[in-house]
Formats: structure tokens, C-alpha cells, sequence
């Protein structure tokens, strides 16, 4: 997320890395759910859908132009980072992992505020 926030996503590397999260997501849906929609959706609909969306959006980002895919991994982080956050205080089982999960939520929206803020400034000059 951090590179395309910086406009260079390496697209081998980046399948590679979103290959590993289809991964992880295969095998919490084998590991934790059996498989089962009724499992994945127990905790309630809106948590599903946000993973759910933010991993379609990784998937697309693999075969689309650079600027589309700077967006959606940029979204996606965000919308992961926004649900993680919750999930680490609603359920017990994800409760360990409340400092990387802040660690890596402060470390992106510190990037993205970063070229926000840069962005805002204009080019600078020669």
C-alpha cells in the first residue's frame, strides 16, 4: 500500500503479495469456517462484505493499469485497516494482534496523510 501511495506498485511483486492474501483468506475460510456462509457471516453481514470487497479489490488490482490499481490498494488498505481495527476489541480470538494492527493502520495513514498533505503543496520547485 505504502508503494502505491508513492505511485510504484512492481506488479510481479504484487501478484505475488496478493496471491499470499487469497491465500490467507482460502485458509481462514477452510481453517475457521469449514466453508461454511452461515460460519463467515455468524459475527454479522457488514464485516464480511467490507473483507470480502477489499480482498475483490485486491484481486482487480492485479490486472488493471497502475493508477487504478494505486486507488483500489489504497481503498483496500484502508477499508481492512478500518475493520481489523474494530475486529481487535469486538472479538477475542483476533485480540493479540491490536498493536501491529495499529502499528501497520498508523504507519499507512501516516503515508497516505503524507502525499495527501505533499500532494496539496504542488510540484515544487526546479
Amino acid at each position: 500500500m505504502i508503494s502505491a501511495v508513492y505511485r510504484h506498485t512492481p506488479l510481479g511483486l504484487w501478484r505475488v503479495t496478493a496471491l499470499v492474501i487469497v491465500t490467507h483468506v482460502g485458509l481462514v475460510w477452510h481453517v475457521r469456517y469449514a466453508w461454511q456462509f452461515n460460519e463467515a457471516t455468524r459475527n454479522g453481514y457488514a464485516g464480511f462484505a467490507m473483507f470480502h470487497t477489499a480482498l475483490l479489490a485486491i484481486v482487480v488490482s492485479t490486472i488493471v493499469g497502475e493508477d487504478l490499481r494505486r486507488k483500489l490498494l489504497v481503498t483496500a488498505f484502508l477499508v481492512v485497516s478500518l475493520g481489523a481495527s474494530v475486529a481487535v476489541y469486538k472479538y477475542d480470538v483476533v485480540a493479540g494482534y491490536r498493536f501491529p494492527v495499529h502499528a501497520i493502520t498508523a504507519i499507512g495513514l501516516l503515508a497516505v496523510g503524507r502525499r495527501l498533505w505533499l500532494a496539496s503543496r504542488g510540484p515544487t520547485p526546479a
